[in-house]
Order: structure tokens, then C-alpha cells, then sequence
């Protein structure tokens, strides 16, 4: 599925079982004029009831809510509304919730120890359509996914796609690419767009995973 960049303010939920994180993360987004907080859920089946009743655009859900599966509520999110973005949310940087999330649809996945500016800035790279992975969480599923390579897939990428392909699997935002690569946003857009049609795919995670599966990218690019 392809995510169109989303218009601020942003639509957020926070699902997590811990009242008190609830409410620091709600009071941090909140500062935010590019965030609005439209939900608050500490249970699984109360935030399935907001995503019916209310417009959410992106979800920061806890994967290890108190006797509920983490996955589960992501795919119950997602069939109410498809284009719900979900980021998951850990205090584990080694488990297999990530791979499981982005399997299903998820945008992202952040570890609770991270800043609040680094919640924000995620949140703001997965409302412009791109992922948002935590460095220690993406250097476990560079370990973790061994899975074959679409070899022929891969050697059909020139050696500036290579390396645009290696930057977005990194989470790099679009920004970012083309300012490393030293050309326009526009360019680095088209090279994405080229990646995707070469490579089958139709999002930026998808586009993650063959890159980590086929073993494009090491612990140490990461």
C-alpha cells in the first residue's frame, strides 16, 4: 500500500497499558503544533473502539500490552482502517515483534528509550510516507533476517539505486538521501519510485526488507 504524505496536524493515538506513559507521551506530542493527540488507550479492544470512532492517522502502539498481543491489535487497527499508520513501540531492542509489524503492514518501530524528539521526528517521517526504525532495532533485523536474496533483482539496481535503496532501508527521510547523495529531493523520489517498479514492491517497507534479507547492508552501515 502506498502512503501519500499526510497534512499536519497529524492524528495520533497512544495505545500502551502503562496509564502514566499515556499521558508523558500525550503531554510531549501535544507541544507539537504538527501533532494532535486523538486518542488514548490502555487496552487493546479500547483502541480499536477510538480507531471506529474517531480519524486516526498514526498509532503508537505498545507491542507488550498486558495479556494482549501486540500484533494482534496492530491487525485489528488495520483491518478497521487500512491506512492507519502504525508505529510499534518497545523497551526490547531484541524481540520479533519488529519483523512481525512490518510483515503485517507497520511503518515503524521505536524503542521506548528513545528521546522525545526522536518519538516526534518518527512520527513526523511516517506521516510524510517514509518508515521510522530505531538504530539498535534496525541493526537486530539486519542479524535476524536471513531469508534468500532476490539476487537477480538486486544486481538489475545501478550503483546510485544501490545506494539510494541502502539509505531508505536505513530510515533515512528523503531529505536526508538527496542531501547525501548531493542532487534534488526530486530526483532521489524518482530513483525510489524506480527501485519499487525493479524490485516488484509498493512501499518503503518492503523495500527495507529485501534490502535486509538479501544482506545489502551490514551491522556496521547501519
Amino acid at each position: 500500500m502506498n502512503y501519500p504524505p499526510l497534512k499536519p496536524p497529524f492524528r495520533v493515538m497512544i495505545v500502551d497499558d502503562h496509564k502514566f506513559v499515556v499521558e508523558l507521551l500525550a503531554q510531549r506530542l501535544s507541544s507539537e503544533n504538527s501533532i494532535k493527540v486523538v486518542g488514548m488507550a490502555n487496552r487493546g479492544s479500547a483502541a480499536l473502539h477510538i480507531a471506529k470512532t474517531e480519524k486516526v492517522d498514526i498509532v503508537l502502539l505498545d507491542m507488550e500490552l498486558d495479556q494482549e498481543d501486540g500484533i494482534h491489535v496492530a491487525r485489528g487497527l488495520l483491518k478497521i482502517d487500512p491506512a492507519i499508520r502504525i508505529v510499534g513501540l518497545s523497551i526490547h531492542d531484541v524481540d520479533h515483534h519488529p519483523i512481525s509489524l512490518l510483515e503485517i503492514g507497520g511503518l515503524g518501530f521505536i524503542s521506548k528509550t528513545a528521546t522525545g524528539r526522536e518519538i516526534i521526528d518518527g512520527i513526523t517521517r511516517v506521516a510524510a510516507g517514509e518508515l521510522a526504525i530505531s538504530p539498535k532495532i534496525a541493526v537486530f533485523l539486519a542479524t535476524q533476517c536471513q531469508a534468500p536474496s532476490p539476487i537477480d533483482q538486486i544486481r538489475s539496481l545501478s550503483p546510485k539505486e544501490l545506494k539510494v535503496l541502502k539509505y531508505i532501508a536505513q530510515g533515512f527521510s528523503i531529505k536526508v538521501v538527496a542531501e547525501k547523495c548531493g542532487v534534488g529531493e526530486k530526483t532521489i523520489q524518482s530513483h525510489r519510485a524506480r527501485l519499487k517498479k525493479k524490485l516488484g514492491v509498493t512501499t518503503d517497507v518492503e523495500l527495507c526488507l529485501i534490502a535486509i534479507k538479501s544482506g545489502l547492508m551490514s551491522i556496521q552501515e547501519m
